[in-house]
């Protein structure tokens, strides 16, 4: 419990030095208050955040909603939840985080109210691109495949929404390392990825394929692994890969370097010594190779 106090301690004076981030890293702090066994001063810490306004003052509610509940007080969680609903700063992520909350908390018409919330001020633009071939990908995907399985367990029928909700690719076999007897899950997912500094090189060597830019690439990555360790895949490993290393593979078999299933057959001659356990620590180096901590680089909350 002494390390666990240490850790929220430095995560407050994390703060002050990162005063950009404050909020961010108080409700880190604050989660660690609790789990070192110190929900006063968790409380303490959320207040500040509250008293900040904005995004995380939020989130902050939430978790005040949610230290509530787990204490029994549901009219002092529903203060809370009233308050966020009312908060000009409420987002649709917001919704999905109290509506999973509720949910947890078994309280699925609650739940479901959240998440309708949390539909009704998607943009329009987010709802189309739930339909594309990159659906699953999306921030608003997990909030209508959440809002569907609600429904389902209160035994509504499927309704517009509950059609909008995006299929998960078939992941190509040869990505997985399967330990368990046939027809069982998956038991790793090994994704070749190319770190910031050689992506710039990929981007220049191919620029055909490697058209987004960084601050949507990286995120978009994030977002399909936190969907497949959603969809129940137990274990995601990051491998990087090098152009040159690739180059030499393709040119070695005669094959084109930007074809998937080639690169797919090359993530397999590298050795697992390389690979990334995905998500790293939050303070660990970020898998994407900018040598920021993950909890201040993907890692970050979207």
């Amino acid at each position: 419990m002494r390390k666990t106090v240490r850790e929220a301690a430095a995560l407050e004076a994390e703060a002050r030095e990162y005063p950009e981030q404050r909020g961010e890293i108080l409700l880190e702090a604050a989660g660690a208050w609790r789990a070192a066994g110190r929900p006063e001063r968790a409380l303490e810490v959320l207040a500040e955040v509250l008293a900040d306004g904005g995004d995380d003052g939020c989130f902050a509610r939430i978790d005040l909603a949610e230290m509530a509940l787990d204490r029994g007080a549901r009219d002092e969680a529903d203060a809370h939840l009233a308050a966020l609903a009312r908060d000009p700063a409420l987002h649709v992520g917001h919704c999905e985080f109290a509506a999973e909350l509720l949910a947890e908390h078994g309280d699925l018409a609650a739940a479901l109210r959240w998440y309708d919330r949390g539909v009704a001020r998607m943009a329009p633009a987010d709802m189309e691109a739930l339909t594309g071939p990159d659906g699953w990908r999306q921030l608003a995907a997990s909030l209508v495949r959440g809002r569907s399985k609600v429904r389902s367990q209160l035994g509504l029928p499927a309704d517009a929404t509950d059609g909008m909700v995006p299929d998960l690719p078939e992941p190509d076999a040869r990505l997985f390392d399967v330990d368990e007897p046939a027809g069982a899950a998956p038991g790793r997912v090994r994704m070749l990825v190319f770190q910031r500094s050689e992506r710039a090189l990929a981007v220049k060597t191919w620029p055909e394929i490697y058209d987004a830019p960084d601050e949507e690439h990286y995120p978009a990555a994030e977002r399909g692994w936190r969907e497949l360790a959603d969809s129940g895949v137990p274990s995601i490993s990051a491998v990087p890969a090098t152009v040159a290393g690739l180059l030499e593979y393709a040119e070695e078999t005669g094959e084109d370097p930007t074809d998937p299933q080639v690169k797919t057959a090359y993530l397999d001659t590298l050795p697992r010594q390389l690979d990334i356990a995905w998500p790293p620590g939050r303070n660990a180096p970020c898998w994407c190779g900018s040598g920021a901590k993950y909890k201040k680089c993907c890692g970050r909350a979207t």
